[in-house]
């Protein structure tokens, strides 16, 4: 297939095609996406058509947890999305120059050091939204984008969920189930967590119940153990007459550790009480019984934040951050069910 007959199909010249194909800033995104696709579905198909793709994207640096390295039972969603941006990396032939921090969280200093030994095109930085970090990355002159987080400064782009949305979604499903008492199962965290609590208030308030605060539940933590000692003693002081129908986990882990508390303590799930998750974990999935979750797109969070990068540097000094939120879906699980008459 030449690229007269792929001109021919856009309306547009040789020159134009092949400007589109080498990645040049010297033509609109819209057409450069238009020529690609009719390119792709004409089997044109080679090494021209990966590098427009990359636009001139050849390496990034990630600064990330050591925490992150290894999958666990707390940290599913975020070794998720870093395994795809591996891969995608991988493919794409963009080499990755990591920074690696001790411990769950970034500290600045030890981040910086890191970029600024690197000679990478662009940077991501997974989950961390501290200020300071935030401020230093947006006041070097490379592109840069938070992944699975967000700035609330809007200084530097971000690629997430729509998490106040998502949780409006799960929150509606439970209410056209028939639940009207239902409790929030959350805890203090980042802005994320702030804007999930922030869509259950909404769905709620929209549905008549004036009171939304007054039916979250904030454990100080997330960690198994956490939940288990704290969510076992909420179960406890209410006297085996739960005041819910349903109950809603803003992670998946904390669902699950949620529905060994009450199973233990005689309750059935869902013929007592409902549980919902966040996350649609596999751990969720091989549940018994499956757990009903919101499903945020992982693998495509990873794709959009290189995405990201590579408009930035297409762009070069008209870019905008941006903060890129991703629908989210849910997964029907048999935790979830319309709730018990009471007598």
């Amino acid at each position: 297939m030449s690229l007269k007959n792929i001109a021919q199909a856009a309306h547009v010249s040789v020159s134009t095609v092949s400007r589109a194909l080498s990645g040049s800033n010297r033509i609109s995104e819209e057409k450069r996406r238009e020529i690609l696709e009719i390119a792709r579905a004409q089997g044109y198909i080679d090494t021209r058509v990966r590098r427009a793709s990359q636009a001139g994207l050849q390496s990034i640096v990630l600064a990330m947890p050591e925490a992150m390295l290894h999958p666990s039972e707390t940290n599913f969603t975020s070794w998720r999305i870093l395994e795809k941006l591996r891969s995608e990396c991988a493919s794409r032939g963009i080499s990755v120059d990591p920074v690696l921090c001790p411990g769950d969280r970034l500290d600045p200093a030890h981040v910086m050091a890191g970029i600024e030994a690197s000679d990478a095109e662009a940077i991501v930085v997974h989950f961390d939204e501290n200020p300071a970090l935030i401020g230093r990355l947006a006041a070097q002159n490379r592109p840069a984008v938070l992944l699975f987080g967000l700035d609330p400064s809007s200084r530097i782009s971000s690629v997430g969920v729509g998490n106040t949305y998502a949780t409006v979604l799960a929150t509606q499903h439970l209410l056209d189930l028939g639940h009207k008492d239902i409790l929030l199962l959350s805890w203090p965290g980042r802005m994320t967590i702030r804007r999930r609590e922030a869509g259950f208030r909404e769905a709620m308030r929209e549905n008549g119940c004036a009171s939304a605060e007054d039916q979250i539940l904030r454990l100080s933590g997330f960690a198994p153990a956490i939940v288990d000692a704290e969510f076992s003693a909420w179960i406890a002081a209410q006297n085996g007459v739960l005041p819910v129908s349903a109950i809603l986990c803003l992670s998946d882990n904390i669902a699950l550790r949620a529905m060994h508390c009450l199973q233990r303590a005689g309750y059935s799930v869902p013929e007592d009480v409902s549980v919902m998750g966040f996350d649609d974990s596999l751990a969720g999935q091989m549940a018994s019984p499956a757990l009903c979750s919101v499903r945020p797109p992982l693998d495509d969070i990873a794709i959009t934040a290189i995405e990201e990068l590579e408009l930035h540097l297409r762009r070069s000094g008209s870019y905008v951050a941006r903060r890129i939120e991703l629908g989210c879906q849910i997964t029907i699980g048999r935790s979830t069910a319309a709730p018990r008459r009471r007598a």
